[in-house]
């Protein structure tokens, strides 16, 4: 409140506070001081504190920009070496009596896989016999199986524009 009411006794144009002429003359008569016994003029000069207020606003500018995006597509070879496994199988006849306590089990000859195929024949006594054994080797060889695939390729543009200039064209690329 104190504010505003100074706010109305400045000059707005130079910040200079504003006197009448009846202020200026009473100023000119003076006045006595109580504590001295002489007649002294006092001159009142007003102290005064400027303020600063700040706010602020949106304005629209006409400035923008525009982003396109486009996707292309090409086409490229690939061609890795990939590792396939066979297998063979051979099938080895042995014919041979094998007692209970010496049944023989799966067993590994390097890479190759030893299953014995037992069955039984009937005698005057019952013997088991080791008929033959089925061998499996396995195998690795590099093949090549060139694959076509699509890739795809993304450009952005983006304008920027104002309303008073010529929109300008910068192009941007990702892969």
């Amino acid at each position: 409140m104190a504010r505003a009411s100074k706010d109305k006794d400045l000059d707005k144009q130079n910040q200079q506070p504003r006197v009448s002429a009846d202020e200026l003359k009473s100023q000119d008569k003076g006045s006595l001081d109580p504590g001295s016994g002489d007649a002294r003029q006092h001159t009142v000069i007003p102290v005064i504190r400027e303020e600063l207020e700040v706010s602020k606003r949106a304005v629209e500018t006409g400035k923008g920009v525009r982003v396109t995006k486009t996707v292309s597509e090409r086409e490229e070879v690939v061609d890795e070496p990939l590792v396939r496994e066979e297998v063979s199988v051979e099938r080895v006849s042995i014919n041979e009596m094998v007692a209970d306590q010496d049944m023989p089990a799966v067993r590994y000859e390097g890479e190759t896989i030893v299953v014995p195929i037992l069955g039984e024949v009937l005698v005057t006594e019952k013997r088991t016999i080791l008929k033959e054994e089925v061998r499996i080797t396995r195998k690795r060889r590099e093949v090549r199986d060139p694959q076509r695939v699509v890739l795809r390729t993304e450009q952005v543009s983006a304008d920027h524009f104002d309303a008073s200039a010529k929109p300008s064209n910068d192009t941007a690329k990702r892969k």
